[in-house]
């Protein structure tokens, strides 16, 4: 019990976040299924992929920017693994750099015409995939689409 409130404490900036996340999709029906999994509460959301201290928010599907698929779970959960580590240092250590290649894979999209596929070769999103136990899979499947 007091591990659990000092984890909370350590991690409050993005758990303040992950509450008012939580709130704005259950507000939008968008909460598909809550479960705890690694002492997280891990949300199945139908719009975001994000992951707040102890709220890891993940979704399926295509949309204009991003495939997100059965790989976006897991990698969530490697971002929480990130908070857990770096506590109040997460959100401009790995929030910041996440947010700016969602933009800059938004902004790649609108000139190329075509999604940008080094999203999760990057820092701090190949590290979240290494701790979620995803990085060997996606590899996998990047090189056999690059084979195509």
């Amino acid at each position: 019990m007091l591990r659990g409130a000092l984890l909370f404490l350590w991690e409050l900036p993005q758990n303040i976040l992950g509450l008012l996340v939580l709130g704005l999709e259950r507000g939008a029906g968008t909460v598909k299924e809550i479960r705890i999994e690694h002492d997280r509460m891990v949300i199945q959301s139908t719009r975001n992929a994000v992951s707040l201290g102890y709220f890891v928010f993940w979704s399926e599907g295509v949309n204009r920017y991003f495939i997100l698929d059965d790989l976006t779970r897991e990698h969530e959960i490697g971002h929480s693994f990130q908070s857990r580590l770096l506590g109040p240092l997460y959100l401009p250590l790995v929030g910041v750099p996440s947010v700016l290649h969602v933009l800059y894979a938004m902004a790649y999209r609108e000139v190329t015409g075509r999604r940008w596929t080094g999203y999760f070769d990057t820092y701090p999103e190949s590290w979240a995939d290494r701790l979620g136990g995803v990085a060997e899979r996606r590899a996998e499947r990047k090189a056999k689409q690059q084979a195509k």
